[in-house]
């Protein structure tokens, strides 16, 4: 069982996921995943994830069951398990901080490609859909992040909604149920830390719902901007502590070309005062911290 300070941390953590991913429809590991591994090893935050993912992707699966087309996933499901198995090899294997600055890579790749919208024909779809499957299985098995090549891979068949959401949500259900019994065989998944994990069940479904409600409300691109940001910024803090780079020399960094940058990179507009503000309070707080010097 994890120390009581660092569940509620680890509880809040996944109670913001769960609510990115209700409002959005993605992100849950995307986003929980590089907090955690701020207060937790990948080793014990990548394992949380997966028991958290196996309950709510459950239970969106069984809602869209009728609109999967098992088919077309198959290849990509089978591949995913055997990809998943070497990530999970991995895991076990590979040096945290080695594994902090993979997460770091994989996740600021994501946001930056989500956020440009970027996109790449694909011909011969079945061709491509076993190393698609092993790349994600690998990083789900990994870091828990499968969703990256799945998601490209879906977005350029152009399919109906339903069944883009179906299709995905019946694909991490699959790998996440098959990941559950490789971590405990790699002694990765203990009783007591199933336990944490399930303790944080009904506070993901609390989040869940509070998002599902907030998207009527919420302009969901806008939300995703912020979102992707963050998890950017995350990124980045990650791959930085775990190269130790902070503790050795203050960055230096001019923030009007920064935001000049960010500003280009995102497509933000002038208008996206409240995404532009969050940046300059997040760098005027690194600054107090120590972390960097602003010029």
């Amino acid at each position: 069982m994890l120390d009581t300070n660092i569940l509620l941390i680890a509880s809040f953590i996944i109670l913001i996921a769960s609510a990115v991913k209700g409002l959005t429809g993605f992100g849950f590991a995307l986003t929980s995943l590089p907090l955690l591994t701020l207060f937790l090893t990948p080793k014990t935050a990548v394992p949380l994830i997966v028991v958290c993912s196996v309950f709510l992707d459950g239970y969106t699966f069984y809602e869209t069951r009728r609109f999967v087309q098992y088919k077309e996933i198959f290849p990509l499901v089978v591949s995913g398990i055997v990809g998943m198995i070497l990530g999970t090899y991995f895991l076990v294997s590979l040096n945290s901080d080695i594994i902090r600055v993979a997460i770091g890579i994989v996740t600021i790749l994501f946001a930056l490609a989500s956020m440009m919208g970027i996109k790449r024909e694909i011909s011969n779809i079945k061709m491509v859909s076993i190393p698609i499957g092993l790349v994600s299985g690998v990083l789900g098995g990994l870091m828990s992040i499968s969703g990256p090549p799945i998601v490209l891979f879906f977005i350029n068949q152009n399919i109906e909604k339903r069944m883009f959401r179906a299709n995905l949500l019946a694909y991490f259900f699959s790998l996440y149920l098959t990941t559950v019994p490789a971590y405990f065989f790699g002694n990765l998944l203990t009783l007591e830390m199933l336990g944490s994990a399930i303790i944080m069940v009904p506070i993901m479904f609390l989040g869940a719902t509070v998002g599902i409600r907030a998207s009527k409300r919420v302009d969901e691109n806008f939300f995703k901007k912020i979102t992707l940001l963050m998890v950017l910024f995350t990124g980045i803090m990650i791959i930085l502590n775990a190269l130790e780079i902070f503790t050795r020399n203050k960055s230096q960094i001019n923030p009007v070309s920064l935001l000049n940058t960010i500003k280009l990179v995102f497509r933000l507009k002038d208008s996206d005062r409240i995404i532009l503000s969050a940046i300059e309070k997040g760098l005027n707080l690194l600054r107090e911290a120590g972390k960097i010097e602003i010029n």
